[in-house]
C-alpha cells in the first residue's frame, strides 16, 4: 500500500514541476528576445523594432511550449 502512495506523490511533484517551469520558460524567452532584439537594434539602428519582434516571438514560443507540456500531461492521464 505505501508504494502506491509514493508513486502517486512522485507523479504529483513531477506535474507541479512541469507546470511550474512555465514561468521560467516565459521569463527566459522574453529576456532572450529583449537582449537579442536590443543588440540587433543597436547594430542596425532600428530601435525598437527588432526588440519588439523578438519579445513577441519569445512570448509565442513559450506559450507553444506550455501547450505541448499540457497536451503531454493530459495524454498521460488518459492512460
Amino acid at each position: 500500500m505505501p508504494l502506491i502512495r509514493k508513486d502517486k506523490d512522485n507523479e504529483t511533484y513531477r506535474i507541479i514541476g512541469l507546470v511550474g517551469s512555465f514561468g521560467f520558460t516565459t521569463a527566459g524567452a522574453i529576456a532572450g528576445g529583449y537582449f537579442l532584439g536590443s543588440y540587433l537594434d543597436k547594430k542596425l539602428n532600428t530601435y525598437p523594432w527588432f526588440m519588439l519582434v523578438f519579445i513577441m516571438l519569445g512570448i509565442i514560443g513559450s506559450f507553444i511550449e506550455f501547450f505541448k507540456v499540457i497536451k503531454k500531461l493530459l495524454g498521460e492521464n488518459k492512460k
